[in-house]
C-alpha cells in the first residue's frame, strides 16, 4: 500500500462549503470538483513543488461493534505528494497545524495510512501528538481520550 496521510474534520456541512474553508486556510487552488469530492493543489510548505489535496466525505465506516477514532469526523482531507513522497507526512502535519489554527472551533485528526493516529485537536482541550503505534481502530480508546470525539 502506498503511504497516505489524512486529516479528518468533525463537521457536518456540505463538502463544497468545507472545501472553501480548507482552501482559504491552506491557500489552495481548485483544480476540479463534484458535489462529493473537490481536488486542490497548493505549494509545498517544506519543499519547492506541488501538493495535491482532496476534500471529500469520510466514507470509512467501522465494522459492527468496532470503534474508529474518525467515526464522528464527517470530512476527510487526503494530502498527496507524489513527487516528494518522503515529505508527504510533514506536509500533512503542517496542513493539520494550519487548519487547527485557522479553524479553531473544529475538532481535527491527523492519521497516517488510515492506521496510525498521529495527532488530534479538540476545541477547549488542545492539541496532542500521539506516541508511535497509536492505532485509529479500537478497542483500546484510552490513548485517544480526551483528544478525540467518541461515538456515544
Amino acid at each position: 500500500m502506498a503511504d497516505s496521510d489524512e486529516i479528518f474534520l468533525a463537521v457536518a456541512e456540505p463538502v463544497g462549503a468545507v472545501g472553501e474553508w480548507v482552501s482559504h486556510v491552506l491557500g489552495l487552488e481548485l483544480l476540479a470538483g463534484t458535489e462529493d469530492e473537490l481536488q486542490y493543489r497548493g505549494r509545498g510548505r517544506s519543499f519547492d513543488g506541488w501538493v495535491g489535496v482532496f476534500v471529500e466525505r469520510n466514507s470509512f465506516e467501522p465494522e459492527p461493534g468496532e470503534v474508529q477514532a474518525m467515526d464522528r469526523y464527517g470530512v476527510r482531507v487526503d494530502v498527496q505528494s507524489r513527487t516528494h513522497k518522503g515529505k508527504q507526512a510533514e506536509e500533512a502535519r503542517l496542513m493539520f497545524e494550519a487548519l487547527v489554527a485557522g479553524m479553531p472551533e473544529v475538532p481535527v485528526l491527523l492519521s497516517h495510512n488510515l492506521e496510525v493516529l498521529v495527532a488530534a485537536s479538540r476545541p477547549g482541550v488542545g492539541t496532542h501528538y500521539f506516541e508511535a503505534n497509536t492505532w485509529l481502530d479500537g478497542p483500546d480508546v484510552e490513548p485517544w481520550k480526551p483528544w478525540v470525539l467518541l461515538s456515544e
